[in-house]
Formats: C-alpha cells, structure tokens, sequence
C-alpha cells in the first residue's frame, strides 16, 4: 500500500512539473534586462540616429543607454538612480510640452550596446549595464 502511495505522489509531482519542464524547454530562461525598458511607453520620446537610421525612442529606454555615458559603474546605485532623476529632469526641461525632441538638442552621448561593450568589454558590460537599467527602471518618471 505504501509503495502505491509513493507512486501516485511521484506521478502527481511529475504531471504537476511537466508543463514548466516543457515551456522552459522550448522558451529557455528569459532574461530580464533591457526587456521591460524597451516595453516603455511614456509618451516622450527622443529621435535618435542609430546606424545612418532615425529612430524614436522612448526617453527612458534614451536615459538607460546615456546613463553610462555621464556616470561610470564605479559608483553605488543610488547615484545611478540619481543621475537618471537628473539626466530625466534636463531632458524634460528641454522638451517643454513637446512629445519629441531630436538628440541632437540634448548634449549627451548615446551608446549602443555595441559601443559599451567595445568601451568595457562583454562581461562588464554583462555585470554593469543591469544595474543602469534598474536605476532607470526605478525612477521612471521621477524629475526634480
């Protein structure tokens, strides 16, 4: 009777895992970072020459990719996270009630995750850009 028990229990544990196992098995482990800033939409944008190619982009998603750029990741988060408050706060000034403004109106450098990463290498880029993102992600919309 205990050996029948133990049996149900183990196929009740293994129906129960068999659509994780099966979904992570096709969809693999999804990463998190850059994800959510591209699914932004504040209604602000900045218009921004990437490759030859004009694109819009959100402003966060904008202040994420400047943010290395004006702060280095030698510092700790909380001036990460003010800088982005900072960097937000100028670019809204600047844009006024407009809902787009061209980068070339602003005076920061964007980077490319190519060009951080020739700037630091991959795996700083790997441990550093996570955390300019979170300190994007965690002030949005926040101005002074």
């Amino acid at each position: 009777m205990g050996e029948k028990l133990t049996i149900v229990a183990a196929m009740a544990v293994i129906m129960i895992m068999m659509p994780y196992l099966i979904t992570m098995a096709i969809n693999g482990k999804k990463e998190d970072s850059g994800l959510q800033l591209k699914n932004i939409n504040t209604g602000r944008d900045v218009l921004i020459n990437i490759n030859g190619k004009n694109e819009l982009m959100d402003v966060e998603e904008y202040i994420a990719g400047v943010l290395p750029s004006v702060v280095g990741p030698e510092n700790n988060d909380e001036m990460l996270a003010a800088q982005a408050v900072a960097i937000r706060t100028q670019i809204y000034y600047k844009m006024g009630t407009e809902t787009v403004i061209r980068e070339e109106n602003l005076t920061y450098d964007f980077y490319t995750k190519e060009k951080y990463i020739e700037k630091w290498g991959k795996t700083s880029y790997n441990e550093n850009m996570p955390r300019y993102e979170n300190a994007v992600m965690s002030t949005i919309g926040k101005k002074f």
